[in-house]
């Protein structure tokens, strides 16, 4: 089975705000996340232009080792402890990019999607997104691209981008064929993104 990788997107409590590492330590403890099957990589931090927002990205064997995870007790357990970090009702995306680790682990995190408009085609879309994967390699203060299609969301296709600061994304976007690139995927797809400054979590 393909791996995959988990992007959780929640709005934060003030506590998990004050000291995020004390709740990271209790969770990980809970879940006794060391020993959990297909469990591999975990790289937490918070948005850039919201800071009261986080993501947490995991990483998986498969989506199946996920889901095996979430019947067992071990996970029930850490729900309690959860409820302290979360403000909001966290958003799961699965996606199975590619060479993923250099992407989180950069200054830099962009977190993308193109959401197909109503009529249009992941045929006229995934094409660009080639084109755009081609002409970001070389592009000044960039860690890499991984672009792959939502799992269950069949008319959204995810990307995640690694940077130097939030400043080299937007210069490198601003003109030229980056951005001829973007307008053409604008007027068949909504865009949304954000930036995150991610840290590896040491399992």
């Amino acid at each position: 089975m393909a791996p995959v990788t988990q992007i959780m997107y929640f709005k934060t409590s003030s506590s998990y705000l004050q000291d995020p590492s004390r709740l990271i330590s209790e969770l990980a403890t809970k879940s006794a996340v060391d020993k959990i099957e297909g469990f591999s990589k975990a790289y937490l931090g918070f948005e850039t232009e919201d800071p009261t927002n986080a993501f947490w990205v995991f990483e998986w064997t498969s989506k199946s080792a996920h889901d095996t995870y979430h019947q067992t007790d071990t996970f029930k357990a850490t729900q309690a402890a959860s409820r302290q970090v979360f403000a909001s009702r966290p958003t799961h995306t699965f996606a199975g990019f590619s060479n993923a680790s250099r992407i989180f682990s950069a200054p830099v995190t962009e977190f993308v999607t193109f959401t197909l408009k109503k009529g249009a085609s992941m045929d006229a879309l995934q094409p660009l997104v080639k084109q755009l994967q081609a002409k970001l390699q070389g592009t000044p203060k960039f860690y890499g691209s991984s672009w792959a299609p939502v799992i269950d969301k069949p008319n959204v296709i995810h990307g995640v981008l690694g940077w130097e600061s939030v400043q080299a994304h937007w210069d490198a976007v601003s003109s030229g064929p980056l951005k001829e690139i973007i307008d053409e995927v604008k007027k068949i797809a909504d865009l949304w993104l954000v930036h995150a400054i991610l840290t590896p979590y040491k399992v």
